[in-house]
């Protein structure tokens, strides 16, 4: 039976700009940091104390957390509750930066014989660590390994299909080799047999680079697959129901940046404290991805890309189709920050919302297979009941309906309200659109 044609959008990708210097750099310290804890861990720090560069400042309370630590080395100022980038509330250990930045002891210092670390102990590495995964879920990595303790397949999305987004590709063309060590780590941890890489086919240098470096590995247990450029191809949850139909059970996706951090946690004792994020939109003067310690705030990591050069419309987090508009850019970056937009009115206008005229195009374009027109006139006549029959659950929050919609009307917040509603986990209304 031949696989079902890839649903999709084929949308301008606006990555040139950012790529055009990929090597990569780390800032200076900012002034102050705002580390965030997750849900589940409590400070071990207290205000006053002196802290280093991947000191832990966060312990977890129960055995599925990670640690966090410090991104900066300076003192504590503070404690405290504040917004996050999420449009919710988060405790956040705020450090004031130092005079001279200083390493926790044994942070980058290569363990010896980290290659040979049984299977056993590295879950406790990555918890040790505080690894996460580097998309918006944050799960700490031990835990979703434990989860998905049945998969025989892990894949490792190198993908990247909102527009503008680089940091997966700029890390995979510095360190290739770094990412597939990464991998193996994890396939070790999860005890799989295989690892598939994800690329997307306008990538071909990245598929090709990749097959190279598997090639001199020697590993007949790694591969190399493509999937369509079409947006949303190559998330989380396409990527396992296209290559893992009805047995979903049977395979872990991991971002290529959390395999990375993988790789730098067993083998160089580095905590995760930092990641690659893509600073990019037509406002911003110098567009790239860089190294980002967590915790710096949305307007030092654009003041870091040289600032704008006009006013943005919106500033949103991780893409314009399905991202998060911020009002306050005094948010943090955390682990599941990989893009920070600054984008023009050109690229977020939209017209007043008009009826549905019943086009149908946003039921030709899901990926998921579901009625966004139902949902969101269910939600709009407040039925959530009927919103849950017509599929909101399956719903993978792309935003590829509100972009094909003749009347404007914003699909994709109508849907995360209905889902939130039904108590549907989800994200906030992202309020921007790619032009």
């Amino acid at each position: 039976m031949a696989a079902p044609k890839p649903v999709g959008i084929r949308l301008e990708r606006k990555k040139d700009a950012s790529l055009l210097n990929w090597n990569l750099k780390r800032l200076h310290p900012p002034e102050k940091i705002c580390v965030p804890l997750r849900q589940g861990s409590r400070p071990c720090v207290r205000v006053g104390e002196q802290v280093r560069i991947g000191q832990r400042i966060g312990e977890p309370e129960n055995p599925e957390e990670a640690t966090v630590h410090a991104s900066i080395s300076g003192t504590v100022t503070e404690i405290a509750a504040a917004p996050d980038a999420m449009g919710g509330m988060s405790v956040r250990v705020v450090i004031q930066k130092s005079t001279e930045p200083k390493l926790a002891p044994g942070v980058w210092e290569i363990r010896k014989g980290w290659e040979q670390i049984p299977a056993g102990e590295l879950e406790a590495a990555f918890q040790c660590a505080g690894l996460v995964t580097t998309d918006l879920s944050a799960e700490p990595v031990h835990s979703k390994i434990k989860r998905h303790a049945a998969a025989s397949t892990l894949v490792v999305n190198c993908c990247e299909p909102e527009p503008y987004v680089t940091c997966e590709q700029t890390l995979l063309l510095s360190h290739p080799v770094e990412v597939l060590k990464g991998a193996e780590l994890l396939r070790k941890a999860l005890g799989a047999e295989k690892i598939l890489l994800a690329f997307e086919t306008c990538n071909f240098e990245i598929g090709e680079l990749l097959k190279s470096k598997i090639f001199f590995l020697k590993w007949t247990h790694a591969e190399a697959r493509a999937v369509p450029s079409l947006y949303p191809q190559g998330t989380e949850r396409l990527l396992l129901q296209n290559w893992f139909p009805g047995e979903k059970e049977k395979a872990v996706v991991f971002p290529a940046s959390t395999a990375f951090a993988a790789y730098e946690a067993v083998a160089h004792q580095k905590p995760f404290y930092e990641r690659l994020v893509t600073v990019g939109g037509e406002c911003v003067v110098e567009p790239r991805s860089l190294w980002l310690p967590l915790g710096i705030s949305f307007q030092d990591a654009i003041h870091a890309c040289k600032g704008v050069m006009r006013e943005p419309e919106r500033v949103v987090m991780n893409g314009p189709m399905a991202g998060i508009a911020q009002a306050d850019l005094n948010v943090p970056v955390t682990a599941g920050t990989a893009a920070v937009l600054a984008l023009p009115k050109e690229i977020t206008k939209k017209g007043p919302e008009e009826p549905c005229i019943r086009c149908n195009l946003c039921v030709n374009k899901c990926p998921a297979g579901i009625s966004p027109v139902m949902i969101t006139l269910a939600a709009d006549h407040q039925e959530l009941e009927t919103a849950g029959i017509f599929g909101a659950a399956a719903c993978i929050e792309c935003g590829n309906c509100g972009y094909v919609c003749p009347s404007q009307r914003p699909m994709l917040e109508k849907i995360r309200t209905a889902k939130k509603k039904l108590g549907i986990s989800g994200t906030k209304p992202a309020g921007a659109h790619h032009g």
